[in-house]
């Protein structure tokens, strides 16, 4: 990865203190993507994701994980892991804007594929059919279309 800047980044557990900083890191990247529709309520979308989100870092959703993503110390981004017993799914990665494109993604996806592969177990996830530009990073970290449903396209990694 010529040009890219050696940073350190961390994934820990998200808190009930991370809930509105994860909530910004998803509509900020989403604004940032243009993928927000034209009569796209805000105010309405922060209560939603903020409540499911709270749900998560409270471990009332089963085997899913939330963490926060820092880069320097500094919060950065969200990631929601999903653990079931044969597969790992990311079913969320998203940085803030300005840490996207310095290699913080890919250290994350590593970080994940590591893990999974010490267990033999895929990963797998969801793209928006909406966000190419998410598609080709996937793609970029190894992972292969498996299938589409409506909304997104599914992309796995297999184990080796």
């Amino acid at each position: 990865m010529g040009g890219l800047s050696r940073v350190d980044v961390t994934i820990r557990a998200a808190t009930a203190d991370d809930v509105a900083f994860l909530t910004d890191v998803v509509v900020e990247a989403t604004y940032d993507q243009g993928r927000f529709p034209d009569d796209f309520d805000e105010v309405d979308f922060r209560a939603g994701f903020g409540a499911w989100t709270a749900e998560q870092v409270r471990g009332e959703l089963d085997g899913s994980s939330t963490s926060v993503v820092e880069v320097d110390g500094v919060r950065a981004g969200r990631l929601r892991v999903v653990r079931r017993r044969d597969l790992v799914e990311i079913a969320g990665l998203q940085l803030l804007p300005e840490r996207q494109s310095q290699g913080v993604g890919r250290t994350v996806v590593e970080t994940i594929v590591q893990q999974a592969r010490a267990d033999r177990l895929p990963v797998e996830l969801g793209v928006e059919k909406d966000n190419p530009r998410a598609r080709a990073f996937w793609e970029r970290c190894g992972f292969d279309y498996v299938g589409e449903d409506q909304d997104e396209h599914r992309l796995r990694l297999a184990p080796r």
